[in-house]
């Protein structure tokens, strides 16, 4: 007789997470509320998802995810120089916040203002762990059947 409380496709698990990159910063810390996925629907970096499979409740986890594992190689492409003068009146550009613009696809990308300096702000469209390798500890507290509705939607409602 099959588990049924064994990560496989369609099945919604229940799980507490750390997350640190490679130099030891610690990026999320194992506390708070777990997370719930619906496994096999693509709401985790592949490689994460394959390293989970055929785990069972209780298990503890260890993923180590190269940049092209999780959210790619930096693209400095991503990296631009915009005069203040361009950016629509009002709005606040500052070190460390965020501005969002178009790529030249139309598609929207967040860009964090790295520095500004001389009247030009330098952005970063890349995602902040972007060219980092990262190390998931993840300890899988429940799995259960997807429920149908859980499957059409493509993730868990808990």
């Amino acid at each position: 007789m099959k588990d049924t409380r064994i990560v496989g496709r369609n099945k919604v698990v229940t799980m507490q997470y750390s997350l640190t990159s490679t130099t030891g910063v610690v990026v999320r810390e194992a506390s708070g509320a777990p997370v719930s996925y619906l496994h096999g629907s693509g709401n985790l970096f592949p490689k994460l998802e394959h390293e989970l499979e055929n785990h069972g409740i209780g298990d503890i986890v260890t993923a180590r995810l190269l940049p092209d594992d999780a959210f790619g190689k930096r693209n400095l492409d991503l990296i631009q120089e915009v005069p203040l003068d361009a950016f629509p009146p009002g709005e606040k550009i500052g070190v460390g916040g965020q501005v969002v613009g178009a790529a030249e696809d139309g598609t929207e990308v967040t860009f964090s203002v790295m520095d500004i300096r001389d009247g030009i702000a330098r952005l970063d469209g890349n995602h902040p762990l972007a060219g980092q390798s990262l190390v998931f500890e993840v300890e899988i507290q429940g799995v259960r059947d997807a429920t149908d509705e859980e499957i059409r939607l493509g993730k868990a409602l808990d």
